[in-house]
């Protein structure tokens, strides 16, 4: 991949929309579809959980929570380095759901490192890590 002024920020436009894509798919409850958007080889560590490290363990995530719990979410991009075939993705997300024990929507907000990995001009998760998810109260 060439690392020209232009062709970089072009894969930065095309980073923002597979990353927009991927918050699409987990705020419609498309489980079906997560596992496309992860290499084979990505390890994925969500905050106070153990790590998934491969795609059939993501197709075992519970089918039904995004769309019981009304799951949403929005990244929004902090920073993107590009080197080679991987990208670095420093972002904050914001999420919404309906709490399970109430159904009193709670939104949270949590700061998301990724590490994508471009193979055959496709970016896909790489490693996904976020951590200090923090619950506000809505009004």
């Amino acid at each position: 991949m060439k690392n020209t002024a232009m062709n970089y920020t072009k894969e930065k436009e095309a980073i923002t929309t597979f990353l927009n894509n991927f918050a699409q798919v987990l705020s419609n409850g498309e489980t079906k579809m997560i596992p496309d958007f992860f290499d084979r080889d990505a390890i994925f560590i969500p905050d106070g959980m153990k790590k998934i490290i491969d795609g059939n363990q993501l197709r075992k995530t519970d089918n039904g929570y995004l769309k019981r719990s009304d799951f949403k979410i929005n990244y929004t991009i902090k920073d993107i380095t590009i080197e080679n075939q991987f990208a670095f993705v420093e972002a904050f997300a914001t999420t919404t759901e309906n709490r399970i024990a109430d159904l009193k929507p709670v939104q949270k907000r949590s700061i998301d490192f990724f590490v994508l990995k471009n193979e055959d001009e496709n970016w896909k998760i790489y490693r996904y890590i976020f951590n200090n998810v923090r619950e506000l109260e809505l009004i």
